[in-house]
């Protein structure tokens, strides 16, 4: 096969990848969702600061898939099993699949992992995970990612193939912990949205960084997940990335909703997915059968759901019986 990449997914992150990729490969396929979207966006993505090089192609339709040994699925994650689904018939054993997807598998109720051993249970499986908004990767500004897999070859394969001058990549085996990470951090960012909209300050926001960093953790490994991970890149960095600065949109969605708005013109004025709020219910009923407390998600969605507003949900927290760290 020529030494060509197929990224799934083009919107600002999809895009964004292909750009600060571009230079490893003699073509990049950029397969966007609908025959429009592959007209319209040439010749920049609207959200991002550089254009597309001419050795990416937006492409509709997975007819070049066949040409590609190293496939990335960077799609919002309600849309990941659809994606394997259409794959699955197209594939040989030698392909190389990966994700940039964070969140979980909100139609199959499960892990993006476990959805990929379903689908394709013949393939290795690897996640592209960590602190990274796709305007700064774009911006080609130093970047560290983490590249996930069971199996030692596929993520070292993933981290040798997205390394650049820019972006560096490092290992772990931890494929749960980082999904986990990917997932819940997007919760707690749109909290730290709405503790912001209100007004408060750092000291609100480092608490919430905090505390929130305990709820991601107790959940990961209740799931089988080592504590280590919540501590790297992928817990703690990106964590930290999404709750402070309004790059992130699911922090604009927090913002949004401490104004009072409800959730359809909260989400009409971020304007794009809001990961946090796809896999909110489904976290929760995980903690739940785990008898994991996560009082900051929680509160997420009551404030979600309008049973509290969010100086409510604020003063709730301020409020809870007081425990040891």
């Amino acid at each position: 096969m020529s030494n060509n990449l197929s990224i799934i997914g083009a919107g600002a992150w999809g895009s964004a990848l292909a750009i600060a990729l571009n230079e490893k490969f003699d073509s990049i396929y950029l397969h966007a969702h609908t025959a429009l979207e592959s007209t319209s966006l040439k010749p920049q993505h609207p959200a991002l600061p550089q254009p597309y090089s001419n050795n990416i192609q937006i492409v509709h339709g997975y007819h070049e898939i066949t040409q590609c040994r190293n496939i990335l699925i960077a799609t919002p994650s309600y849309a990941f099993s659809e994606v394997l689904q259409t794959l699955k018939p197209l594939l040989n054993n030698e392909q190389q699949i990966a994700w940039a997807t964070k969140g979980f598998d909100t139609v199959a109720q499960c892990f993006l992992y476990q959805s990929f051993e379903r689908i394709l249970p013949n393939h290795q499986g690897c996640i592209l995970s960590g602190p990274s908004f796709a305007f700064e990767v774009a911006s080609q500004k130093p970047t560290a990612l983490v590249s996930a897999s069971k199996d030692k070859k596929t993520r070292q394969h993933w981290a040798d193939l997205i390394s650049t001058k820019t972006l560096r990549a490092y290992t772990n085996d931890d494929i749960i912990g980082v999904e986990v990470g990917g997932s819940v951090k997007n919760i707690l960012a749109i909290a730290a949205g709405i503790a912001s909209g209100l007004g408060y300050g750092i000291n609100t926001q480092a608490a919430l960084i905090t505390r929130g960093l305990a709820e991601m953790t107790r959940l990961g490994v209740s799931l089988g997940a080592n504590e280590s991970t919540f501590v790297g890149l992928s817990g703690l960095g990106d964590l930290v990335l999404t709750c402070s600065d309004d790059l992130s949109r699911n922090r604009r969605f927090g913002k949004e909703l401490a104004k009072g708005h409800n959730i359809e013109l909260a989400l009409s004025n971020v304007g794009a997915t809001v990961e946090g709020l796809n896999t909110l219910n489904l976290i929760l009923s995980i903690a739940a059968k785990q008898q994991i407390e996560m009082p900051i998600c929680e509160q997420v969605s009551y404030v979600t759901q309008g049973k509290s507003s969010s100086t409510e949900a604020v003063n709730y927290l301020m409020s809870r019986e007081q425990i040891d760290e």
